[in-house]
């Protein structure tokens, strides 16, 4: 290009606020590229579908007074209650109560007898209900009956011999295969548990645990000390039935206590380190881009009040303001481009380390050039309007100046 030479000696000339520029530049980069995916990696995963009506569902927990309480028909008395209260659709009892961050898991295999090569999953301990009350989509088999469903006491040894599992979880204990109808085995036992049912998605306890979605449903109810009970309201009757159901449940039996949530809440709770590592890596991504903005601008600027005589020259010897403009913006494009290629370098430097030593998602190329473009676009945006000032400086006011 016919202009290089000079622009290359003009940055020559100012080679170290050229180079801080660059150098910012490239550390921007850096820090935004890799900072783009932690948060596209948090956005996906605070958006996944959970599987269930969350927007409906309210989970209440209790825990009798009385030490000789009967757990079993307190259980079915309260869930006739809950389902003939106006505004419900269904209630359902559980042990642990999803996306609360407390919940049980164990390991599971596909032959009896096995100690290594097992799959870890959620698991739940349901009765019949508990497909209309999350409001699961049944993908295969078939969902319990009340004869599946077994009562046992918290210190008897149980088993249960069907259960119902996610499609995730299906596909990792037989992939490629139908998995209704086949067993696994819980622990390193030789009792067999068959899968008669398949919903399609429950992301568990833990939306955070990297197996998050691998989920078990047995039909028991374990007569322990505590009890928990999902409730499915009618849409836009959430609210009103939540302050029903602890007085309702207080009224029936008033020697326990009782304290309700709903599972909104709970998914809120679960994400909002997500929420804030988002909302604070934008604004960090935000003020670093608006810092790079002002150094251009300022250096921009500054380069134009030192060359004022010069540009009064070219104006004076046939140069147009595009020509002016024009060379501002590609000495501009110079420095950025030199920054992005060395914060292109430092980006894939930092994201293998991150990637290796804190388990982060991996900076794809393309997410790299997506954000080198911006930052170039930024870079001759914030130039672009310094560029036409020096455009607009006649010959006459050029030469005077000096």
């Amino acid at each position: 290009m016919f202009e290089l030479k000079p622009m290359l000696s003009a940055l020559w000339r100012n080679k170290v606020s050229a180079l801080l520029i660059a150098l910012q530049l490239a550390l921007t980069l850096a820090i935004v590229s890799n900072a783009t995916v932690i948060v596209k990696d948090r956005m996906e995963k605070v958006a996944r579908p959970t599987g269930m009506d969350v927007g409906n569902i309210i989970a209440a927990t209790y825990m009798p007074i009385p030490t000789d309480y009967d757990m079993a028909g307190a259980v079915i008395a309260d869930l006739d209650l809950l389902r003939n209260t106006p505004g419900v659709l269904d209630a359902s009892v559980t042990n642990q109560i999803p996306l609360s961050g407390s919940g049980s898991a164990g390991t599971y295999f596909n032959e009896p007898n096995q100690e290594i090569g097992g799959e870890n999953a959620n698991y739940y301990q349901v009765d019949s209900h508990f497909i209309d009350t999350l409001g699961l989509n049944l993908i295969e088999g078939r969902n319990f009956t009340p004869a599946d469903e077994h009562v046992v006491g918290p210190n008897d040894r149980h088993h249960s011999e069907v259960a119902v599992i996610s499609k995730q979880f299906a596909e990792k204990l037989f992939p490629g295969e139908s998995a209704v109808g086949r067993f696994f085995y819980a622990g390193n036992t030789d009792k067999p548990v068959e899968i008669i049912g398949v919903v399609e998605q429950h992301l568990g306890a833990w939306p955070g645990w990297s197996r998050a979605g691998n989920v078990v449903f047995y039909p028991l109810l374990v007569t322990d000390n505590h009890k928990r009970y999902l409730i499915r309201t009618e849409p836009g009757q959430r609210d009103a039935v939540f302050k029903e159901v602890e007085e309702l449940l207080n009224n029936r039996d008033p020697q326990r206590v009782v304290q309700v949530e709903t599972l909104s809440k709970n998914l809120e709770r679960t994400y909002i380190g997500d929420n804030v590592m988002i909302k604070v890596l934008s604004l960090v991504m935000a003020l670093l881009t608006f810092i790079v903005a002002l150094g251009i601008i300022g250096l921009t600027i500054f380069w134009i009040n030192q060359r004022t005589k010069q540009i009064g020259i070219r104006r004076a010897l046939g140069a147009t303001r595009a020509n002016i403009s024009r060379y501002f913006l590609i000495e501009n494009s110079l420095i950025a481009g030199t920054g992005l290629v060395l914060g292109t370098a430092g980006a894939l430097i930092i994201n293998r380390l991150m990637v290796s030593e804190f388990s982060q998602p991996t900076l794809t190329l393309p997410l790299l050039a997506v954000c080198a473009i911006v930052l170039l676009l930024v870079s001759i945006t914030a130039a672009l309007m310094p560029a036409m000032r020096a455009a607009n400086v006649s010959p006459a006011m050029a030469t005077r100046s000096v």
